[in-house]
């Protein structure tokens, strides 16, 4: 079985094929969502660490199921984007319209992963989230591991906390965090762990193995299940 891991970086998208089969791990970085998605036809599965599915007017409960289960870690869960927002030419128009609607502005940090949350929800279909779904790396982890993770992502003992449960949930040495980043350049250490644990994920739902937040999802306008597939 081949499924796949997916994670914005610079540049682009980072994607690690993982066959279970082989137990072997295959990164490559795509320019668009669109010429990804034609770069693995035949996988079972394909996770990615993106919001699916946008609310207009109110919080996504997958967002806020997330924070839950996450605890210490629940700062890692950013609030997907009013899909009336999303759309802002510039940050200080994405504030302006966030302050008008919701009487709070944008960070930074979410404003620039903006594009990208435009590109993979104007690419998907409703018929496509079987195959194609939202994951939540640390949700991952959290269901990897059986708690939320004890360390940050970005320390060294975060990275190696993670990087341990995957080596052996994946059966694959992952290389430590210099090596890791050298992998799929320009994708980070980080990334490649991101995009691991959703193939991890992606193989679990592809099993049946599966859980989602919230159970019962919400429907975004265009039809897409705001759910966190885990």
């Amino acid at each position: 079985m081949r499924v796949v891991g997916v994670d914005g970086c610079p540049g682009g998208w980072l994607a690690v094929a993982y066959d279970d089969a082989a137990r072997t791990i295959t990164p490559a970085v795509h320019l668009s969502f669109a010429e990804l998605l034609a770069a693995y036809p035949d996988v079972e599965r394909i996770g990615v660490d993106i919001p699916i599915g946008l609310a207009e007017g109110e919080r996504r409960r997958a967002d806020l199921e997330a924070r839950k289960v996450l605890g210490p870690r629940q700062s890692s869960v950013f609030p997907a984007p009013d899909p009336r927002i999303v759309t802002a030419p510039t940050y200080a128009a994405a504030s302006q319209r966030s302050r008008s609607m919701t009487g709070g502005g944008v960070s930074q940090q979410a404003f620039a992963i903006f594009p990208k949350v435009l590109e993979v929800n104007w690419c998907l279909t409703p018929a496509q989230q079987g195959r194609v779904f939202e994951v939540h790396p640390e949700v991952c982890f959290w269901a990897l591991g059986g708690r939320p993770m004890a360390h940050a992502k970005a320390t060294a003992d975060g990275f190696e906390e993670r990087r341990a449960l995957l080596s052996e949930a994946l059966g694959v040495a992952i290389p430590e965090r210099r090596a890791a980043g050298a992998l799929a350049k320009p994708a980070a250490a980080d990334d490649v762990l991101d995009a691991l644990v959703a193939a991890w994920s992606a193989r679990r739902d592809a099993l049946g193995q599966s859980g989602r937040l919230p159970k019962e999802p919400q429907i975004d306008g265009r039809g897409l299940r705001m759910e966190i597939v885990y």
